[in-house]
């Protein structure tokens, strides 16, 4: 019987046919732990963690129910199993590497005991595979997320190894999702990060179609000219000159855009508080409405969008709104590489 102590590790391969047993359950403790625990005891060199409950009556033993038992194995994985990332400033190009040590700026998930973080963001689903988290400084998880698309400012200390350890990681989430959808599609970049998302995802989780170039961003002079919600900015400012500082700042985002992004919009360009009076970023193309084979693969059918992060949902908003008024699915799901900040 499991009783009461502290945490202890236990060898599950020398326990061989230890015929003492679980509560309630009257199968052996190496039978018990390795049903419960599966993919865990080979990933974590045959070692389980196990934390044995304190009773608030010291004499008395706790029977352990299997769900409790696996609950408690989750709980002390996650805390000996904590990876994130270092940031190195004074180098240049900055450098970013994955560190198995510790879970600053971004959570990188694990391989031996996977957790999809399941989030809802301007009423969508959304599941990611790494959690960005709040720092001190401005960085969080960006410096990463520059890393993989290529910014100049920013690079990966060991490429090879970074990528190899995210790229685990990232396979051993989506494998858990344990899920199917009917039509695969990604969001709009220009970037290379998302399509190597999807060429990795519709490898992975089950579906019917998979459609890479299906939104079209409009450019910065279109939205500024017709995508920007004056009734919007008055409703939100308190005088006059609040209304024209505001307009000024979107302004100034567009002529970035045509500077930097070859007058392509893009949310990144725009301050979070000024990107909810932008009131569309994106559309879906004639050639991809006018595909008949494509509507009757969505309508009624459970999509998955694919984004690299969530800042301000607004990207996930404009592609799910862009997405209903041509199309009918039954649900639109987003799977994004980097979770909104906690």
């Amino acid at each position: 019987m499991l009783s009461v102590l502290s945490v202890c590790l236990l060898d599950i391969n020398k326990l061989g046919n230890d015929k003492r047993v679980v509560p309630d359950y009257g199968i052996n403790i190496r039978q018990f732990l390795l049903e419960i625990s599966g993919k865990r005891v080979f990933l974590f060199r045959k070692f389980i963690i196990i934390r044995k409950v304190r009773s608030h009556m010291t004499k008395k033993i706790i029977k352990l129910t299997k769900s409790k038992l696996n609950d408690i194995i989750s709980e002390e994985v996650k805390k000996v199993l904590k990876e994130g990332i270092d940031i190195d400033t004074n180098s240049t190009p900055h450098t970013v590497g994955f560190n198995p040590n510790h879970q600053e700026y971004v959570d990188t998930n694990d391989p031996w005991n996977p957790q999809p973080i399941y989030n809802k963001v301007n009423g969508y689903n959304v599941i990611s595979v790494f959690m960005r988290k709040k720092t001190n400084d401005k960085y969080d998880a960006n410096p990463l997320l520059k890393a993989l698309k290529g910014h100049k400012d920013w690079e990966l200390k060991n490429e090879h190894y970074d990528i190899m350890s995210l790229l685990r990681r990232f396979v051993a989430v989506t494998k858990e999702l344990n899920d199917s959808f009917d039509v695969i599609i990604t969001t709009p970049s220009n970037n290379s990060l998302n399509n190597s998302i999807f060429n990795i995802v519709k490898r992975i989780i089950p579906h019917s179609t998979a459609v890479k170039h299906f939104f079209t961003k409009y450019e910065a002079n279109y939205v500024f000219d017709y995508m920007i919600d004056d009734d919007l900015i008055a409703q939100m400012t308190n005088t006059e000159e609040e209304y024209k500082i505001c307009k000024k700042e979107i302004e100034r985002s567009i002529l970035k855009m045509n500077r930097k992004n070859d007058g392509i919009f893009s949310y990144k360009y725009i301050e979070e508080k000024y990107r909810q009076y932008v009131i569309q970023s994106m559309f879906i193309s004639d050639e991809v409405k006018s595909n008949l084979e494509l509507a009757n693969d969505i309508n009624g059918k459970r999509i998955l969008v694919l984004d690299d992060t969530v800042t301000s949902g607004k990207t996930i908003s404009d592609s799910a709104e862009a997405l209903m008024e041509t199309f009918d699915p039954s649900d639109i799901t987003f799977l994004t590489l980097f979770s909104p900040l906690t």
